[in-house]
């Protein structure tokens, strides 16, 4: 056989092994997004140091560790004022994938400067439904609102009161729009010891404080994960409107010496919610609604207010849980395909006891109100000016004065690029 016809033959074969070829080479999809925060930052002196002073953590208070934060000099508390000027946190670089029935993804955002993993998970596509494993949005997820708020964290009313439970590894099952997964444990660790002290003046102590070591005459020895923390929703369309229903459910258990004596405290938290997005031409309207006990001992958000996680005293085994109620209701109008404007108001609410003998309640609501335009003069571009104020209200205790929170406001513009 003359070469020219080996070489003719050997190129059909290639060509008919293309096909299967193709299918062994994965499709990747690279993408990215830079945010940026520019604001204003204000916070009160009705803020007390605990929550938000100088190179604070900002403890319960999400909103706290903005770039303002009030201060003391000489046991007075001041205003504090700043510029924000900063990379967000969710600004990311990421990857999508297919091969087949397989998909993936990961991606990496920009949490404090630094690189960090947001998101790493494969998916086997088996007809019915979907199987996920690996790091992921947990299924207790409906985000309605478009709000930044000081520091430009992660956007969405996230700590406000949004139905959110963040970034987590888990088993996930997807069938059309339900989903139920198995997530790992969302441990909070300033839940599991408790201080409480009458005040000598309202802005010199917290009624009740929970810290990050157990009382005097006790030692925290480990938390142990027995039960993965378990969510389920189901996302729907009927008429002009999208609707969401879910829920979670968190449990771990902690270890404390008392006195050469063992003793554990199991911390339980759960959260309900419910949701939805309407559209009628230009205009929308979105809310959601939530009830649980110990949202931040469910990883549901966090909630921004004081009376959000499970109080334990290991000196007397006692433990006091919180209640939780938030709710959201977001307006917007569509101008054109370049500019919207929306605003809106976050609502939460919390109550709870402390664990000393003899305890008093506490009660705290948190509002929070905001405007911005959404201008996109160049696809993939956005501007975004945003006007807003959360209100921390007052911490109400038994028998005792209200405890004022102070207000933190901001006037900004987040700017984006995704590419």
């Amino acid at each position: 056989m003359k070469k020219p016809t080996i070489l003719f033959l050997v190129l059909i074969m290639i060509y008919a092994a293309l096909p299967a070829l193709a299918q062994d080479k994965a499709d990747w999809a690279f993408y990215g997004s830079v945010r940026m925060w520019t604001a204003w930052e204000s916070v009160d002196e009705d803020t007390p140091p605990q929550l938000a002073s100088k190179g604070a953590t900002g403890a319960f208070f999400q909103y706290a560790t903005t770039r303002s934060k009030a201060y003391t000099i000489g046991g007075t508390l001041h205003d504090d004022a700043d510029l924000a000027w900063d990379i967000q946190a969710n600004s990311r670089i990421g990857a999508n994938v297919k091969w087949g029935n397989i998909t993936g993804a990961f991606e990496y955002g920009a949490s404090g400067g630094n690189p960090n993993l947001r998101l790493l998970y494969g998916a086997w596509n088996f007809g019915p439904g979907r199987l996920l494993i690996g790091q992921d949005y947990g299924s207790y997820d409906y985000r309605v609102s478009n709000v930044c708020g000081p520091g430009g964290v992660e956007c969405n009313g996230i700590g406000l009161g949004s139905i959110y439970p963040g970034r987590a590894p888990q088993l996930k099952l997807i069938m059309g729009g339900f989903k139920f997964s198995l997530e790992a444990t969302q441990v909070t660790a300033t839940s599991y010891s408790v201080t409480t002290t009458r005040p000598i003046t309202p802005q010199t102590s917290l009624l009740v404080s929970n810290e990050t070591t157990p009382p005097a005459g006790s030692t925290f020895v480990e938390t142990d994960w027995y039960l993965p923390r378990i969510a389920a929703s189901y996302t729907f369309n009927a008429g002009p409107g999208q609707f969401f229903i879910g829920g979670q459910y968190n449990a771990y258990k902690e270890i404390f010496n008392v006195g050469g004596v063992e003793r554990d405290n199991t911390v339980y938290g759960w959260t309900l919610g419910a949701g939805t997005k309407l559209s009628f031409g230009p205009f929308y309207a979105n809310a959601t609604v939530q009830y649980g006990q110990n949202p931040n001992n469910a990883g549901s958000g966090p909630a921004t207010l004081y009376p959000s996680v499970q109080l334990y005293n290991p000196l007397t085994d006692n433990a006091e849980n919180a209640d939780y109620m938030s709710a959201q209701l977001i307006l917007g109008f569509k101008v054109s395909d370049s500019i919207t404007f929306e605003g809106g108001v976050i609502w939460q609410g919390g109550d709870g006891q402390s664990p000393q003998g003899g305890g008093f309640s506490v009660k705290q609501n948190t509002w929070a109100y905001y405007l911005q335009a959404a201008w996109s003069p160049a696809k993939n571009v956005f501007i975004i000016p945003e006007i807003g104020v959360i209100d921390y209200d007052k911490l109400r205790v038994q028998d005792l004065p209200d405890l004022n929170y102070g207000k933190t406001s901001w006037l900004g513009i987040k700017w984006q690029i995704n590419f």
